[in-house]
């Protein structure tokens, strides 16, 4: 099973969970249950300038990446002044809160897993008595992270194709850097931002969990279940678990994505590639 579409400004609404506990927020679904996931629950974000998110808790993990503007976001306690390319994590149980820094809204991407219950079924957001919404904080320095659960990552910081060290052998021409995993201090999902430079490609596999992607920039054709998309920046593509799905850049230019896998890949055997089990099934059964 799989999922291809787009991300659409005209989704943009008020969240009913934080009615009465918000003012500027709205947000567009990208991957629920609705595609078919059962783990993943992804979506943009947009905080209006002068808009408030209250405090609030979830019984889920929820991480983000600032995609434009800036924001002054507090989680357990602690705020910071955020700007595109800097990304963190709330875990279960952490009260955390936003607030617009400047005059332009903020967007960002925004990962939640286990999947968030639907409206209408058990509570799993819920808002403390004392709900202050702190007015500024220090500028993140990605270089003193002092135990917060925040880092940043933009594309100037991808290294030249030939100083790369983060591709498997044979994918010299891809860029993968683990933003939000276990090392991190994540516990349910990964998020990974990703390049392929003009002409690489991954062949068909499938894993043991689901993956997101958000196409940031570039086009790249996704295969999945034999079906082929052209994606570009602003479209969204989901696999399930065994969906066997392959990528292979196009034009001229790299294309890049954020990547979100829930729940988190286990330790070995991540990729099964269609190609290699056929090879072995070669060697066994010939």
């Amino acid at each position: 099973m799989h999922y291809a579409g787009s991300f659409d400004e005209r989704a943009l609404a008020p969240h009913p969970v934080f009615e009465g506990h918000a003012t500027g927020y709205r947000r567009a679904d990208l991957i629920n249950r609705a595609q078919g996931s059962v783990h993943h629950g992804s979506s943009i974000d947009e905080l209006a300038a002068g808009g408030v998110i209250e405090p609030h808790v979830h019984s889920f993990e929820e991480s983000f990446y600032i995609l434009s503007g800036e924001a002054i976001v507090t989680i357990g306690g602690v705020s910071h002044r955020l700007r595109q390319g800097d990304y963190g994590t709330a875990k279960v149980g952490t009260p955390h809160s936003w607030r617009t820094a400047g005059t332009a809204p903020v967007r960002w991407l925004q990962m939640a897993s286990p999947q968030p219950k639907p409206i209408g079924a058990e509570r799993d957001t819920f808002f403390p008595k004392h709900r202050t919404v702190p007015s500024d904080g220090a500028t993140f320095d990605p270089d003193n992270r002092n135990g917060q659960l925040l880092g940043h990552f933009d594309v100037g910081m991808i290294p030249p194709p030939g100083q790369r060290t983060t591709a498997a052998a044979g994918l010299e021409g891809v860029f993968l850097k683990w933003l939000i995993d276990e090392n991190f201090g994540a516990a349910h999902h990964r998020l990974v931002f990703i390049e392929y430079q003009p002409g690489v490609s991954i062949a068909l596999h499938d894993h043991t969990f689901e993956e997101g992607y958000f196409i940031l920039s570039g086009e790249v054709d996704a295969t999945g279940d034999g079906k082929k998309y052209r994606m570009k920046a602003g479209d969204v593509f989901w696999t399930s678990v065994g969906c066997v799905h392959s990528f292979a850049q196009v034009g001229s230019e790299p294309v890049r994505w954020l990547e979100t896998f829930s729940p988190q890949p286990p330790k070995e055997n991540v990729f099964r590639f269609v190609a290699d089990w056929e090879k072995k099934a070669r060697e066994l059964e010939d």
